[in-house]
């Protein structure tokens, strides 16, 4: 594995792009309500750029910088984006939405007719905004040959009536169920390959059909773990309670396994609000393991 660029990583064969939809500014409480303040002083020294302060009504806090990190992975001919962004013109956490991505493709130059497969960690608000697009009066997918990939559990999960009748509906209604009125759906049931060492795995918890990507040729390996950890801080603190899982032992067991795989493989690991460009490697120091950008 080596670094190709300040954008781009090399595994193998296969060319990875950081795209980003913006840095967000976000309610460190609402995503760890249960994270003691003091714990997060030792770890704003070590992932500054994670975190910012500001005047919120009045009262000075500290919130995150959130990435809101999009991967585009370029493999044998084949292009798959992993998860669009938040979208154009809704709010996040009280504040407008950056409206990056399609400047940022287009400034690194990953068009999106060429991309073969968009594939979905999961179906929050923040990682399908882009899937669709208004054109004139019309909505259409952003990018239009390609299938939209992600998992079962998950369309099944947010198809539910409660789900629909509630916030997650909005961002359903909006940017996922009509794609299957254009014939795009690619539902996903275990394991799957999407292009040449480019692989979905399952890894619920944090959403039902939460999956990740094993990035994988020759002898390099890399892990893009969607929303498996939503701080750099839960490569150490893996237990800590993190507010947006559906399944809070689930989502630990699988931040656990996946993290215990990339490490004892020596894979780089990305996630979707790392800051940018979103990947890193694993190292150890006293006995502890700690995300490491690059």
């Amino acid at each position: 594995m080596t670094p190709a660029g300040q954008h781009t990583l090399k595994v193998g064969d296969i060319t990875i792009t950081a795209l980003s939809d913006g840095v967000q500014p976000c309610d460190q409480r609402l995503l760890f309500p249960q994270t003691p303040p003091s714990l997060w002083d030792q770890y704003r020294p070590r992932f500054p750029e994670c975190f910012t302060d500001l005047e919120v009504k009045g009262e000075n806090q500290t919130w995150f910088n959130t990435n809101i990190g999009v991967f585009a992975f370029h493999s044998r001919g084949k292009t798959v984006i992993a998860d669009t962004g938040n979208g154009p013109g809704i709010l996040m956490f009280g504040f407008p939405v950056k409206e990056e991505l399609l400047g940022d493709m287009a400034a690194k130059g990953v068009d999106p007719a060429h991309v073969d497969t968009v594939f979905l960690t999961h179906l929050h608000g923040d990682h399908v905004g882009w899937n669709l697009q208004k054109d004139g009066g019309r909505v259409r997918p952003t990018f239009p040959k390609a299938k939209y990939s992600f998992g079962k559990a998950d369309w099944e999960h947010f198809n539910k009536p409660d789900i629909l009748a509630g916030r997650a509906g909005e961002t359903m209604h909006r940017s996922v169920l009509p794609l299957s009125g254009f014939g795009v759906l690619d539902l996903i049931d275990g394991e799957r390959e999407l292009a040449p060492g480019i692989t979905a795995i399952p890894s619920p918890g944090h959403t039902p059909g939460h999956m990740s990507l094993l990035i994988s040729s020759g002898n390099e390996r890399a892990l893009l773990l969607g929303d498996l950890i939503g701080s750099p801080m839960q490569v150490t603190e893996t237990d800590q309670f993190y507010n947006p899982d559906t399944d809070g032992p689930m989502g630990r067991a699988s931040r656990k396994r996946m993290l215990d795989i990339a490490e004892r493989d020596g894979m780089y690991v990305m996630a979707s609000h790392l800051p940018k460009p979103g990947w890193g490697k694993l190292v150890r120091f006293q006995g502890r393991r700690y995300w490491q950008a690059l």
